[in-house]
């Protein structure tokens, strides 16, 4: 589903500087939610139209924060396009944090279930069985399978794993391949003590 994006530059008029200059600030709206940052740069207010969320005038200072403004929009956008394609949905703190480059590294549920399933292979013979481990391998299937369906994507960040993808995971175990409920229950039950 898409989401109502809006970015607007404004100036932070309750931090004006002792000169008369006001920091430029962005504000990130998605759905409603805000997320805001300085611009690290200060205009004069009589040079910044509202309206247009621009400076104005042909000085050399005029044309730098527009520049600064058009480059900032275009960059937010290529982030919000690439967040909607790769996580299916977006949040302005996210936007945010990724253009500004605070993004903590995602983890992700296969990523998570991979390595899992290769420390097991190694356990094999020891405390695992190799039919027990060919069962994660066929859990972790069905689970891509389940992902790739539902979200048309390729993965999940494990934060993103509640209560309702476990339920619609249930429910597609059910719908499309008509295993018994013992078999559910094992293979949910395999799936999720992998998240922390």
């Amino acid at each position: 589903m898409r989401s109502t994006f809006k970015i607007l530059f404004y100036l932070k008029r309750d931090k004006q500087k002792a000169n008369g200059m006001i920091p430029l600030y962005c504000r990130i709206t998605v759905d409603g939610q805000e997320a805001r940052f300085g611009m690290k740069c200060d205009i004069n207010p009589i040079y910044w139209d509202v309206k247009t969320g621009k400076a104005t005038g042909r000085t050399t200072e005029a044309s730098k924060i527009n520049t600064l403004v058009d480059n900032t929009k275009a960059a937010i956008y290529k982030v919000y396009r690439e967040l909607l394609e790769r996580d299916n949905y977006v949040t302005a703190e996210k936007i945010k944090n990724v253009f500004l480059g605070h993004e903590q590294k995602r983890q992700t549920l296969l990523e998570l279930f991979d390595w899992h399933n290769k420390e097991r292979k190694l356990q094999i013979g020891i405390n695992f069985s190799k039919s027990t481990y060919s069962k994660y391998c066929t859990t972790r299937r069905y689970l891509a399978e389940f992902i790739a369906y539902k979200y048309s994507i390729n993965d999940i960040p494990v934060k993103e794993v509640n209560r309702q993808f476990i339920s619609d995971f249930e429910t597609y175990l059910f719908s499309l391949y008509n295993f018994s409920k013992n078999y559910v229950v094992t293979m949910l039950e395999k799936t999720f003590k992998q998240t922390p």
